[in-house]
């Protein structure tokens, strides 16, 4: 019996040894065949902290005339996917560019599927800008519902609307016995359809032929019956999807019927090649007959190629004055007709003045530079780029550009800045001129000196400011508290803030943000802010997430290509969630030992030293203290894990201090300690007030401490969830 009283401390003593160790693997009771181990603790599966991103994106080309349909793979715990939308046109030559980030737009926000149809158009048209544009899209998982951080976008994929035929036209009286329909091949095309009808506005018109997309004309057999009627063509795509183009322009042709008066001759422009602002005027020889001759006036344009009656008139001159446009070549052909004994109107082949004649009777006003864009240059003023005015391929156009400047977008634009002769444009089809006096805003007349006449301004451009300077993003800060409201996952908000240029004043700014320092950016700000700071309080934001900012500066017009330094930010912690994310680290530090594990109480007596997977040691001691146990536990410099597991973005936590646990024969005890920690979040965590009772950690609280937020208790009971 004595020799049973004389173990008996020492049976107690290991008792209380097991359950300190097992006091670091999870609260659990301070026995030695407990259940409660760090591997079983360990082996949960680990929360999504960010989403894959999307892959296999498909965007449609030339697939419908109104819609782009977009569709990728779904990706695993994703509940939604932000689709955005850059729009690019192309340049004077006709090439395209890939889009900056600054162009993306949201086009839906939570798109509850994998695919997803973009109406572009609401109706389809015969022609418009949307048909030459490219639309690139990119997509990113997300789930608000568990807060996962969104995925990166995938790489944009460009596409395309389904363009009517352009270009349509029909003879016009080349021939009694046929009518030869011609238009330009459309990229996407499996077969084209050609309709015919006798209204010009191509209502009531039948389906007459079909051909396959190798052929771009079809000629249409007229029977004598039918010499001399106009029919009106029109002609639609077909592509392999069984889907059809809009209706193309009409396009105006007739067989010629026999007695019909000669072709008139000799039309041309009289005035109105940029010599004019409104009016074009239009003559012509006259027809030989010995009947009187009506000459019907017909237009068509570089922007429709459906035929316009501009007036019939006995005389051989017309001035054009109707709703004529900056920028748009207009081409005038003239139809002679005479009557006949029985009355019947016969018609004349139309004038060899149309746009594909050798000498086409071409008009235009004197426009101002269809594009024109300002860029900055720091100490060079600012740059000022346009494409040639129209018409200044001819060798006798003599244009002078003058640039005018304002303060405001609104302005009178009635100070002259530069004055540039024609020039030729450079590689990309533009002319530049840098403004040394610069202006806020700017537009472009074309002028001439033979006449001496000007054009309307342009419209208003304004360079993209400078970018901001010294962005700045908070790490682990402690913010005021007005914006100190922490997420549901325990991370506060991340200030971004920044400096205006200093040689520039932009309008606002966009705030962009990625967890890829080099792309993959999303806008923030829904409209330009005025403010030199921006607060980021996402839901979605995790702790162990560094995240990325940049600014774009934009003018008053919301243009902007400038962007400012990338921040790298995160917000800081709450008290609770800082033990959570260190007791990681002390979690993984246990499962190394082996001591504390045995299941022989005597056996998990003495001390064992093991290395952190990145760095430092944890150093183990057991012992017999009088009638109770001291376990010691000494970290040096001890760190298991990078950040976001990415060696690149440094060690999460590295920790210094000990962590003594002391019990008595009753099973009851306390524990003392401070941890130090560095790493992605700095601070201390103190055991001073953790209490052990009958065998188990049973109260207390944890002090924690942050870098730059004050000593706060957490309970025991936080991070063991």
């Amino acid at each position: 019996m004595k020799k049973i009283h004389s173990t008996l401390p020492l049976v107690l003593c290991l008792v209380f040894l097991s359950g300190c160790a097992e006091l670091f693997q999870g609260k659990v009771p301070m026995k030695g065949n407990s259940n409660g181990t760090l591997s079983g603790m360990l082996s949960s599966q680990e929360e999504i902290s960010e989403l894959s991103t999307p892959e296999q994106l498909f965007v449609s080309k030339g697939k419908s005339p109104t819609d782009i349909e977009v569709t990728w793979s779904s990706v695993t715990g994703a509940v939604s996917y932000r689709l955005e939308r850059a729009i690019v046109s192309p340049n004077p030559d006709g090439s395209y560019v890939e889009p900056d980030e600054s162009l993306f737009e949201v086009v839906e926000q939570a798109v509850y599927g994998t695919n997803y149809t973009d109406t572009v158009l609401s109706t389809a048209n015969s022609h418009g800008q949307e048909y030459k544009n490219r639309y690139y899209y990119r997509v990113s998982a997300e789930n608000s519902r568990k807060k996962y951080s969104p995925s990166p976008f995938c790489s944009s994929q460009y596409g395309t609307l389904f363009a009517a035929p352009q270009n349509v036209r029909a003879d016009l009286g080349e021939s009694t016995t046929s009518i030869t329909v011609r238009w330009n091949a459309v990229q996407d095309a499996a077969s084209y359809e050609i309709w015919r009808g006798t209204n010009s506005s191509g209502s009531g018109s039948i389906r007459i032929a079909s051909v396959s997309a190798d052929r771009n004309q079809y000629t249409n057999e007229i029977p004598q019956d039918e010499q001399g009627t106009e029919f009106y063509y029109t002609i639609y795509a077909q592509n392999r999807y069984n889907n059809s183009s809009a209706a193309s322009s009409v396009a105006l042709g007739y067989a010629l019927v026999e007695g019909a008066p000669p072709q008139p001759q000799e039309v041309h422009i009289s005035d109105g090649r940029g010599t004019t602002t409104d009016q074009i005027s239009i003559v012509w020889s006259p027809v030989q007959s010995d009947k009187e001759v009506t000459y019907t006036v017909y237009r068509t344009s570089s922007t429709d190629t459906s035929f316009s009656i501009l007036n019939t008139t006995t005389g051989t001159d017309f001035t054009d004055k109707k709703s004529l446009k900056p920028g748009v070549y207009y081409y005038y052909q003239i139809q002679a007709s005479v009557v006949d004994e029985s009355g019947t109107v016969l018609k004349s082949k139309f004038s060899a003045s149309g746009p594909t004649d050798e000498n086409p009777a071409e008009g235009f006003i004197l426009s101002p530079p269809a594009t024109v864009f300002a860029e900055k240059e720091k100490g060079k003023g600012d740059i000022i780029s346009w494409t040639p005015a129209i018409g200044s391929n001819d060798e006798q156009m003599e244009y002078i550009y003058e640039i005018y400047g304002d303060s405001s977008q609104d302005g009178e634009f009635t100070n002259l800045l530069e004055t540039v002769s024609a020039v030729q444009p450079d590689e990309q089809g533009y002319i530049r001129s840098t403004v040394q006096q610069t202006a806020g805003y700017y537009k472009i007349r074309t002028t001439r000196t033979q006449p001496a006449i000007k054009s309307n301004p342009s419209t208003v451009t304004a360079p993209s400011p400078f970018p901001a300077e010294s962005t700045q993003a908070t790490r682990h800060a402690n913010l005021d508290s007005e914006h100190m409201a922490a997420n549901s996952s325990g991370v506060y908000p991340v200030k971004i803030s920044w400096a205006k240029p200093v040689d520039d004043n932009p309008a606002g700014y966009h705030v962009y943000r990625s967890t890829n320092s080099e792309s993959g950016f999303r806008k923030l700000t829904e409209e330009p802010i005025a403010e030199l700071f921006y607060i980021d309080a996402d839901d979605t934001t995790k702790a162990g997430k560094k995240y990325y900012y940049k600014i774009l500066s934009v003018n008053a017009l919301g243009q902007g290509s400038m962007y400012s330094n990338v921040a790298e930010g995160y917000g800081a912690l709450t008290h609770d969630q800082y033990m959570r994310e260190y007791n990681k680290t002390l979690k993984s530090s246990h499962k190394k030992l082996t001591l504390m594990h045995k299941s022989n109480d005597m056996d998990k007596l003495g001390s064992e030293t093991k290395n952190g997977t990145i760095s430092g040691s944890v150093k183990y001691n057991a012992s017999i203290a009088g009638l109770g146990a001291d376990i010691t536990m000494y970290y040096d410099k001890y760190a298991d894990f990078y950040i976001d597991n990415n060696p690149a973005n440094g060690i999460y936590f590295c920790v210094t201090g000990n962590t003594d646990t002391s019990a008595n024969m009753s099973a009851n005890g306390s524990m003392s300690g401070t941890m130090v920690c560095t790493g992605m979040y700095p601070g201390k965590v103190y055991y001073d007030n953790i209490e052990i009772k009958g065998g188990a950690a049973g109260g207390g609280t944890y002090g924690i401490e942050p870098e730059g937020f004050a000593r706060q208790e957490v309970s025991w009971t936080i991070g063991e969830e």
